[in-house]
């Protein structure tokens, strides 16, 4: 089995590994097309589940770039080998607890809209409020804080202490990566992101479970900073050749 620093490697991290060798050797050139993500599976005998993982880690540290209906394409970048490696370490562990916070903020969300005091609904609307603002001036490393906060507002407006500390632990090591996530942010992916954590206040606002549910797996299947600003550099320079 393999191991890191005495841990076993999970499946998705061991793609991550393959996948940037082979960018790094040149295998997979910049501009290239990767295999679809039933190629991947059926080449490495793994889940569909475990090559989404790991491709979304390499999309978050701007090695690739997946386009909607098209497929993942390689970037091209300058960064030494070691900002690579620090921002593929930073997007295996942005996707793991991404994963986590899901699970963790549909309950607290339920726990809420059942247990939310008034003065739980104005810090909420407060937080709207100051999502925009950040937005206004394009501060995003102010909007991402922001998001942090809330995230764990929703966890305490549960007022269930297990969820409460749960989200902190995965949270609170996600500010640490607000780097990887601030360099990858835009105005159009700020407006995206901005969308969905105002949907899921206003189904707090509005007791709405269903709608609650549905803003948060938008949330995180679909995570703002997954989508690269160089895409449409890439683009241009595909469609020019």
């Amino acid at each position: 089995m393999s191991v890191l620093n005495g841990a076993p490697l999970r499946k998705s991290e061991m793609l991550v590994r393959v996948f940037v060798d082979r960018i790094r050797s040149g295998e997979w050139k910049p501009g290239v097309r990767l295999p679809s993500e039933r190629e991947l599976a059926r080449q490495f005998q793994v889940s569909r589940t475990a090559v989404r993982e790991a491709l979304k880690a390499l999309q978050l540290a701007g090695e690739i770039e997946t386009r909607l209906g098209e497929g993942s394409y390689v970037l091209e970048n300058q960064r030494s080998v070691a900002d690579e490696d620090a921002l593929v370490g930073a997007g295996q562990s942005i996707v793991s607890r991404l994963q986590a916070r899901q699970a963790l903020e549909i309950a607290s969300g339920v726990l809420a809209i059942r247990n939310a005091s008034e003065s739980d609904r104005i810090k909420l609307k407060a937080v709207r409020v100051e999502l925009s603002e950040a937005l206004e001036i394009e501060d995003y490393q102010w909007y991402l804080v922001v998001t942090f906060d809330l995230h764990e507002l929703i966890a305490r407006i549960s007022h269930n202490s297990y969820l409460e500390e749960a989200t902190r632990e995965v949270v609170e090591p996600m500010r640490n990566d607000e780097w990887a996530l601030t360099a990858s942010y835009d105005a159009e992916m700020a407006r995206y992101s901005i969308g969905v954590h105002h949907a899921m206040i206003d189904a707090l606002l509005a007791n709405d479970v269903d709608a609650f549910v549905e803003s948060v797996s938008r949330h995180y299947e679909d995570y703002p900073a997954l989508r690269h600003p160089e895409l449409k550099r890439l683009r241009a320079l595909s469609e020019a050749g």
